[in-house]
């Protein structure tokens, strides 16, 4: 039986695909296929359907808030989803027996808790500066983050919209 992605990846990947989105002349749901195409070829399917809803809604959030530095906010909620669980222990990827990475029996996600989750970071974040990534910070530095260190620089192109014809 294959796995769920763990809410926290997901929430992750949302995040770099909205960051990566806001700066590409291609349209949202490229990303969206491509990035729900990278994590199903690993976890049970992640419908682009879900992806691209969860980008509209963390954009909808900065938005509305009319944040200036959306860009610096998402990478901040990806580097604090990857880094720490939400009790605030640092998340550590690989133990002895086991890695984070494997997945979950059950889907720990959906569209309302996604975006519930990002909210109170992003206005936690506001008040708490001390919660923004470090400036260096980067994917390729996650400990034992096999794959996931290159979820960043995925390619997506305007042939990833071709993806499910034929």
């Amino acid at each position: 039986m294959q796995k769920f992605c763990p809410e926290w990846l997901l929430s992750a990947t949302v995040a770099v695909a909205a960051e990566r989105y806001l700066v590409s002349p291609l349209s949202l749901d490229l990303f969206a296929k491509k990035y729900a195409k990278v994590l199903s070829e690993r976890y049970a399917e992640v419908g682009p359907d879900l992806i691209e809803q969860s980008i509209e809604g963390y954009l909808r959030v900065l938005s509305e808030a009319e944040a200036q530095d959306a860009d610096v906010v998402l990478r901040s909620y990806a580097y604090n989803r990857i880094t720490f669980k939400p009790n605030g222990e640092v998340r550590r990827i690989k133990g002895m027996f086991s890695s984070e990475l494997d997945g979950t029996k059950l889907a720990e996600y959906n569209l309302e808790q996604m975006i519930k989750s990002f909210r109170p970071f992003f206005f936690n974040l506001r008040s708490k500066p001390s919660m923004a990534a470090p400036p260096s910070w980067s994917w390729k530095q996650i400990e034992h983050g096999e794959w996931i260190v290159d979820l960043p620089e995925v390619e997506v192109s305007l042939l990833d919209g071709f993806d499910d014809l034929g």
